[in-house]
């Protein structure tokens, strides 16, 4: 066994193919003590697999999980002193490798609230279901520091800001030596009244690739960034309507390359004035000049789902979903989404390319509560 499949889709036949050929059984345990502002916590977990689990030999996981099992136990705090909170964790996996996450937070009045978290995970250590605050997809080789801090400069204006700082001290895939990187983000709301307000937010995050000179044949690690800009305006009226009008754009620029860049403009109005129906009507326009400076975009989905799609090249999104409560246990939702795109005759690849320009998703929910 290689790799995990965790995406749950099986659409094809080499999907299909890897339908039950694994099993993994885990067992865990935590113990958790409380007293007033103070809280510590034991804690462990044992994955045992039916099959060698043995990922093929790259440098960048060289130090990934090799085996039939794996354990790791862990200790975790917190403790709350006025304004001032100290929080983390501690954990240690099989090989004895030692990862740890600790985070202050202080907040001197109701506007303003700072916090820290630094972040230390070796690249040894492994913990195959672990989620912790990281850049990388991986509880593992990553070492960082955010600052954040939210505020109230002015009674309808609130800001939420931070800065993170990470480093990966191995290599990564498609990354042939250590790198580092920084991520910014900005937000400011400011509210009209009850009902309405503006929103501006700018993210900026920098990184370092793999890449290749056009006239090169060697490989070489480069930085570069991407900027992302985003101006909405939410409404919501006392009937049960809301308008949320979103423009995005984004710009991708790799070291000695030209710059990329896409924008979206976006309408989402949403009804929840009724006990029996609700629903929401989404219609964007995008264009991108490459996948590299795509656009994303929040789309309300059937229940317990998350859907946030990415586009690139030229085209327009509509989307219709909704909810009807048929009793007060029974209920059934449905959303349709519609991409038409401008710029190419096909989309997709392999077995899942599509003949045309346009691709339609239907999906569908029926709930039943005993």
């Amino acid at each position: 066994m290689t790799s995990f499949k965790i995406d749950g889709y099986h659409r094809t036949p080499s999907e299909m193919e890897k339908k039950n050929n694994s099993r993994e059984q885990a067992t865990g345990i935590n113990i958790n003590y409380r007293k007033e502002q103070f809280q510590i916590g034991v804690s462990g977990i044992y994955h045992a697999y039916n099959r060698m689990y043995y990922p093929t030999v790259q440098e960048y996981n060289y130090y990934y999980l090799r085996d039939s099992s794996n354990f790791n136990a862990s200790i975790d705090y917190s403790y709350r002193f006025n304004r001032l909170t100290f929080a983390g964790e501690t954990a240690i996996a099989k090989n004895k490798a030692v990862a740890s996450t600790n985070m202050i937070q202080y907040s001197p009045s109701n506007l303003l609230s700072l916090s820290a978290l630094y972040r230390y995970f070796p690249v040894s250590y492994n913990a195959m279901h672990a989620q912790s605050f990281s850049e990388g997809s991986r509880t593992q080789n990553e070492n960082g520091l955010y600052v954040g801090a939210t505020f109230s400069p002015l009674r309808k204006l609130s800001v939420t800001t931070y800065v993170d700082i990470f480093r990966f001290p191995w290599v990564k895939s498609q990354v042939d030596q250590p790198s580092k990187g920084v991520d910014i983000y900005f937000l400011g709301t400011y509210a009209v009244n009850r009902n309405s307000n503006f929103e501006i937010r700018y993210k900026f995050k920098q990184k370092e690739q793999n890449a290749r000179y056009p006239d090169e044949n060697s490989r070489t690690v480069l930085p570069y960034n991407t900027q992302k800009i985003r101006l909405r305006y939410n409404n919501t009226l006392n009937s049960g309507w809301n308008f949320r009008t979103t423009v995005d754009a984004a710009l991708y620029r790799q070291k000695h390359f030209p710059q990329e860049k896409g924008f979206m403009i976006s309408q989402n109005i949403g009804y929840r004035g009724s006990e029996k129906i609700s629903g929401d009507l989404f219609a964007g326009y995008f264009k991108s000049d490459t996948f590299a400076a795509r656009l994303y975009s929040y789309e309300r989905n059937i229940l317990t789902t998350f859907y946030m799609p990415s586009f690139y090249g030229e085209g327009m999104r509509l989307a219709l979903s909704g909810r009807y409560n048929i009793t007060s246990r029974l209920s059934f939702s449905a959303k349709i989404g519609h991409t038409r795109y401008f710029d190419r005759e096909t989309i997709g690849s392999g077995t899942e390319l599509i003949e045309g320009n346009s691709r339609t998703d239907v999906f569908t929910y029926l709930r039943w509560r005993f």
